[in-house]
């Protein structure tokens, strides 16, 4: 998490020193290979964000217009998080208690298994388990399976994923996903006679497993969506934070009066974009308009947009600059 807030307040540079995932970060005292067992890691990290650049996308061939959803959406996520750093403790020490209990529950699961293997049953809940520590396999090494198998590396071939590593990842999350739910039709599918360590042992992990996917996935998950979906269309204002701007520094940056020839995604290089990067509505004559002075290229944001961002971060929602370095005297045009 203190590389998230330093990343999320740096001035611009590479994408491939930016790509540290939230929960990986705050668990780096465990060593920095993939953690043995974990098997919701990579939900986790999904929870997490990882810093793009806007220019890195254009140059791997997102349209300009997608490159700026998606730099704003990566940045904002960053500073919803530091904004959240407490009660994220708290969410993270609850997820290694789950974690480690998940351990120990797989650890009785692996006992019930080699003890009743062979314990008759009309639905193969035994193979249930097996299936459930490949699956863990699977997460535990998934990083290396990636990199090796898959022969995809972030640093070498930029951040966007291709399309055999998006597939990967989806698998695996709904191999994940759908292990509860299989687990649980099956024992509502077994009869009288199947073995009842068998029914125990799978009922036990399905119960535990859906806590478990509930608290380190589906709750944050749906905060940080809600979250983002909220301060974007500017129904709540992000809290302002030790690493904000100065509370008059919006009204110092230079305002643009909206001309319908110099917004135009059309345009050439001296042209703005038609959208505000952060709200994704369409510029125009009703709302105040402010650029930035990041160099080489200014953005432009709707005033409160910008107001609403500089709230929790002093850098730029696209380029990540530090604003306040490279603030100038510029005319209002």
């Amino acid at each position: 998490l203190k590389g998230l807030k330093v990343a999320a307040c740096a001035p611009a540079r590479p994408w491939a020193g930016a790509g540290a995932r939230v929960v990986q970060s705050a668990l780096c005292c465990a060593g920095p290979g993939r953690r043995p067992a974990l098997l919701f890691m990579d939900a986790l990290a999904a929870g997490g964000s990882q810093l793009v650049s806007r220019d890195e996308l254009v140059q791997q061939g997102v349209p300009a217009a997608e490159a700026n959803r998606m730099a704003v959406r990566s940045n904002l996520q960053a500073a919803l998080e530091v904004s959240s750093l407490r009660c994220g403790r708290y969410w993270l020490c609850a997820v290694i208690l789950l974690v480690l209990g998940m351990f120990c529950v797989l650890i009785w699961s692996q006992w019930v298994y080699d003890e009743h293997k062979e314990d008759p049953c009309n639905q193969p809940l035994a193979l249930m388990l097996r299936l459930l520590y490949i699956i863990i396999a699977v997460h535990a090494f998934q990083r290396e399976i990636i990199k090796h198998i898959l022969c995809y590396n972030m640093v070498r071939d930029g951040p966007v994923e291709p399309c055999r590593v998006v597939l990967f990842r989806r698998a695996s999350l709904a191999a994940t996903l759908l292990w509860p739910f299989v687990g649980g039709w099956m024992l509502t599918q077994a009869d009288q006679n199947c073995s009842k360590n068998l029914k125990m042992a799978v009922s036990v992990i399905t119960t535990y497993y859906a806590v478990v996917a509930l608290v380190a996935v589906v709750a944050p998950a749906c905060f940080i969506t809600v979250m983002l979906f909220l301060i974007r269309r500017g129904l709540v204002r992000m809290p302002r934070s030790r690493n904000a701007a100065p509370e008059d520094f919006i009204d110092s940056l230079p305002k643009v009066a909206y001309d319908p020839a110099l917004f135009n995604d059309d345009g050439g290089a001296e042209c703005f974009p038609s959208q505000c990067p952060v709200c994704l509505d369409n510029f125009d004559a009703t709302r105040q308009i402010t650029k930035t002075t990041c160099q080489p290229n200014a953005h432009v944001f709707h005033t409160e947009c910008l107001s609403g961002w500089l709230q929790c971060a002093r850098t730029c929602p696209l380029c990540r600059t530090d604003l306040t370095d490279v603030n100038s005297a510029d005319p209002e045009v």
